[in-house]
């Protein structure tokens, strides 16, 4: 009676073991046949493709959207070198954020709104020391003895405020290049002091 319900135990067992391999081989054949079908369907075309997302509409560019031609204008690039060959232990930077130098004053929406007023100001040189300090900030002015703009006092009082000197440059009557150094670096220690 005992060997009939072992029989019966091992006979089940064997049964449940058979029938769970069986499933899983079925599992795995479905699985197989649906990564045939989607990785043949790419080659074949015959199957249709997966939803893919949309591509992200990047706007054209303007037609008449063009390289500049110059970095610097034939006036400023003669300013630069000078301001290299014046300055060879300095750096010297074009096109500065007046906002780069300047920190607004205040707290709060007063200083953001100041922060967003000065960032649309821009410098036509900024000279630094090796230490990334800024010297001296220099613009260049295209007319002999003209009235300053509401714009370059702006720029004038922001470097004043932040103790940064500023030196307007002429084009037209441009200094010496042993002269430079003595201009820039001269007017930096007065602002400075």
């Amino acid at each position: 009676m005992w060997y009939l319900f072992l029989l019966v135990t091992v006979g089940g067992s064997v049964l449940l073991v058979w029938d769970y391999r069986r499933k899983a081989a079925a599992r795995e054949a479905a699985s197989q046949e649906r990564f045939e079908q989607i990785f043949n369907a790419r080659s074949t075309a015959s199957v249709p493709e997966l939803p893919v997302a949309a591509p992200v509409a990047v706007p054209a560019a303007p037609a008449t959207s063009l390289s500049r031609e110059r970095f610097l204008g034939r006036p400023e690039t003669l300013v630069y070198r000078l301001l290299k060959a014046g300055l060879p232990d300095h750096d010297i930077f074009a096109h500065v954020a007046l906002a780069s130098v300047a920190i607004a004053p205040g707290t709060g929406i007063e200083r953001e709104q100041q922060a967003r007023h000065i960032s649309q100001y821009h410098l036509d040189f900024v000279i630094c020391d090796k230490n990334m300090r800024v010297v001296a900030a220099i613009e260049l002015e295209t007319a002999a003895g003209a009235a300053l703009t509401g714009e370059q006092l702006f720029k004038a009082n922001c470097l004043k405020a932040a103790g940064i000197s500023l030196v307007r440059i002429n084009t037209a009557a441009l200094p010496r290049r042993d002269a430079i150094r003595a201009l820039i670096l001269g007017q930096a220690k007065t602002a400075g002091s």
